[in-house]
């Protein structure tokens, strides 16, 4: 492919930065299984570069390459002295590669689904009643999802969490000491409606009043990491109209990916986009940027304002809890203390620090799925590392690990995998 707009100058320029010094390959979670160059970042990098030179066509192969040996995770970028934004350069590749070959209709059917806010909610109500009405263990048990078993993916919520609340959630008592947007994301709405209880239970508490806007849907990220930019930027231009908002303190998020997108993504994808010749608008651009300044992950913000927490109970009973760090909250929003910090002032619980909890857990969204072998490789050396802990709950800010950790633990175990935020609302509920 000689084509020097493969990808924007912004993005393109990585590939110059990186010195082949091979620090990422340590921190690379499917390079340490594989142990291929094509499967370390240094060595996508330098496949970057001869296509962007025109050395190398985009073929089949080398498009497979930027997604069979690649969760996004960002490891790289966290770890490289000479600043290569891995995760931006292999996502425009994916970009070009999607132009070039098309989606998996797979992909694309769940795309369409995730881009339109009614198909979502109705594919979620289908779903959940066909799982309670037409499956069951003998059923589900039998059947696996690439690296998940589907009789331990978690069902789908009764009813979606946003048709649960009010589009505005006042203080428990006394006036607002900070208003806030709230977004919580598909797998809160549709799967994990008990850690968005959770969430508004204890800000209320905390005396914020907290807005929790009905069109919102999905953040688009698990679309434009995929390669499929066009669907990507209607959702992200939608979301911008909700929450760039400068008359709240903050936009929360529940879910580290959703935080990284806000965050960190769509002013980065934005500006990509419109330096290739796409239509985004200077407002536009400016919307991502102040939603950005206001976006945190909701421990972030507790943490921030603990002072506002209300006398929490004590435990008869100690319960020991160790945390695993997501990759888009760690090495994207580079959160690791807030939710550390929490969990170590809830009065019953013994933390205990888990070896290797920064890395990986191998889920990667649909990467567990496509590439199953490698997954299931990384999320066991995360599983032995929550069991040398000896932990009886799994603390984890993403629904996405929250999903392929609780897969792959031991049922008869009795390990629990929970937000943060739920073990600080039992306690305050004490």
């Amino acid at each position: 492919m000689e084509d020097k707009t493969l990808l924007s100058q912004n993005t393109g320029e990585n590939i110059y930065h990186c010195i082949r010094c091979g620090l990422c390959l340590a921190h690379c979670p499917v390079y340490k299984e594989e142990l291929l160059e094509v499967a370390s970042p240094r060595g996508k990098v330098q496949l970057s570069r001869s296509l962007v030179e025109g050395k190398l066509d985009l073929s089949e192969e080398v498009k497979e390459a930027f997604f069979s040996t690649c969760l996004l995770c960002g490891s790289c970028v966290a770890n490289c002295p000479s600043g290569v934004h891995g995760d931006h350069l292999f996502s425009g590749v994916r970009w070009r590669a999607k132009q070039k070959y098309g989606i998996d209709w797979r992909k694309k059917i769940m795309f369409q689904i995730l881009a339109n806010k009614w198909l979502m909610s109705k594919s979620a109500a289908l779903g959940g009643w066909a799982r309670r009405n037409f499956s069951g263990p003998w059923i589900e048990s039998k059947i696996k999802a690439g690296a998940l078993s589907v009789d331990r993916i978690p069902p789908f919520n009764k009813k979606a969490f946003s048709e649960t609340v009010p589009e505005v959630v006042a203080p428990k008592s006394g006036k607002a000491k900070a208003k806030v947007l709230y977004f919580h994301g598909c797998a809160t709405n549709f799967v994990f409606g008990d850690i968005g209880n959770a969430v508004v239970d204890v800000l209320s508490k905390m005396g914020v009043e907290i807005i929790v806007p009905k069109d919102q849907g999905c953040c688009g990220l698990p679309i434009f990491l995929s390669g499929d930019r066009e669907t990507s930027v209607s959702i992200i231009k939608e979301t911008l109209k909700l929450f760039a908002r400068g008359d709240v303190d903050a936009v929360l998020v529940d879910c580290a990916t959703c935080g990284a997108a806000l965050k960190n993504e769509y002013p980065h994808l934005l500006k990509d986009l419109r330096e290739l010749g796409e239509k985004v608008t200077d407002e536009e651009i400016k919307a991502a940027e102040l939603l950005s300044s206001k976006t945190m992950e909701v421990t972030v913000f507790i943490e921030a304002h603990k002072d506002w927490l209300p006398k929490m109970g004590e435990s008869g009973k100690k319960i020991r809890v160790t945390y695993h760090d997501p990759c888009h909250m760690a090495k994207g929003m580079k959160v690791t203390a807030q939710p550390r910090n929490i969990l170590k002032s809830i009065p019953g619980v013994e933390y205990v620090e888990m070896p290797g909890a920064i890395d990986c857990c191998g889920g990667g969204g649909s990467f567990q799925v496509e590439h199953a072998e490698t997954s299931a490789k990384i999320t066991k050396r995360k599983i032995d590392n929550i069991g040398a802990t000896k932990a009886q709950v799994v603390a984890t800010c993403c629904p996405g690990c929250n999903v392929t950790i609780s897969n792959h633990l031991d049922p008869a175990g009795g390990v629990r995998t929970m937000h943060p935020v739920q073990l600080l609302q039992m306690a305050l509920n004490r």
